[in-house]
């Protein structure tokens, strides 16, 4: 510290000695204007990463099945069609030739219809335990029913391809389940390796962890002020849950039944391992139409079926998640 004249501190002046302006000069502003220029630069780009990615590794071969599909065998699609048999050229726009023609097929009709009831059946069913058991939990909490809910999480930590083997042996022809029938007399009664019935059951056990885990986090972060209010009204335990817990939990109940549904409908494994050879899924029926019966153009066509598909799922989720805001208002 200087000492001005008689010993008394000096006044402090600007740090002659620093290369950084002081943020309240103009120099300052803007050098302080530049960082944050840059920073935000940096942020931007780092943004764009996850659309740059999406955009080559999803956007880049959508576009280009597309163009399979419509009927342009040329330019990236060249090779493809080359080994592929039973295309469809499209002049011009293209053509909807290979659409045409597979939706005349009644095997793939089948599939569709198969694939359809298979995701919506499991959907309900994985939505229907996962609320009884955090509805029974949350009301009448007991041990049975926490063990019940901690059991239905295990799938969530073992591997499908394992899981599906070991279902299809356990359902399958002399497995537990048709031994145990037959020692009650039930010959052949509890097969359901190689049917739709065996896929339903191995995607609801699949399946419901995530279920099970999302209605658990719902349920817990509800208040208890309506809930006994209700029973201080003389409601029961079903009344409660019908009329004050489950308006509650609408968004969640459409993100289970959406995302199950959206799961199996993509979904490989399962019914590859456990389904039957006819109808199979349309997951199933893209990779067989590819790599067995060598016919691209027409696993493009069963690609953007499962697109669509998909699609209107997402539609049950947006009108799911619209009412809910609109009745909240």
């Amino acid at each position: 510290m200087s000492l001005g004249p008689g010993g008394s501190p000096a006044a402090a002046g600007p740090d002659l000695a620093s290369p950084v302006p002081p943020p309240t000069t103009p120099a300052g502003r803007r050098r302080r204007r530049r960082e944050e220029g840059a920073r935000g630069g940096a942020a931007s780009a780092l943004g764009f990463l996850p659309l740059l990615f999406l955009a080559v590794f999803g956007g880049i071969p959508i576009v280009l099945s597309l163009l399979l599909l419509l009927g342009h065998l040329g330019g990236p699609d060249s090779a493809v069609a080359q080994l592929g048999q039973g295309e469809i050229v499209g002049h011009g726009l293209g053509t909807l030739g290979a659409v045409t023609q597979l939706f005349e097929n009644g095997a793939f009709r089948q599939d569709v219809l198969a694939t359809v009831i298979v995701f919506a059946v499991t959907a309900a069913v994985v939505l229907a335990i996962a609320v009884t058991l955090t509805l029974w939990q949350r009301l009448r909490p007991s041990r049975a029913v926490a063990t019940l809910q901690f059991l239905a999480v295990v799938p969530l930590f073992i591997p499908v391809v394992i899981a599906s083997f070991s279902l299809w042996t356990f359902w399958g022809d002399r497995g537990f389940a048709d031994s145990l029938a037959a020692s009650l007399g039930w010959s052949h009664a509890l097969i359901f390796s190689g049917k739709l019935q065996g896929v339903v059951l191995a995607e609801v056990w699949v399946s419901l962890p995530f279920a099970v885990l999302l209605m658990r986090a719902a349920v817990a972060s509800l208040g208890d002020s309506s809930l006994d209010a209700a029973r201080d009204a003389g409601a029961g335990p079903l009344t409660v849950a019908w009329r004050i817990v489950l308006p509650q939990l609408r968004r969640e109940c459409t993100i289970v039944f959406c995302f199950t549904a959206v799961g199996v409908l993509g979904s490989f494994t399962v019914p590859y391992i456990i389904g039957p050879s006819s109808p199979v899924l349309l997951g199933v029926d893209a990779v067989n139409t590819f790599s067995a019966y060598n016919e691209p153009q027409q696993a493009a066509v069963i690609g953007f079926t499962i697109f669509a598909l998909a699609g209107l799922i997402g539609c049950v989720y947006a009108l799911g998640s619209r009412r809910r805001r609109v009745g909240a208002r």
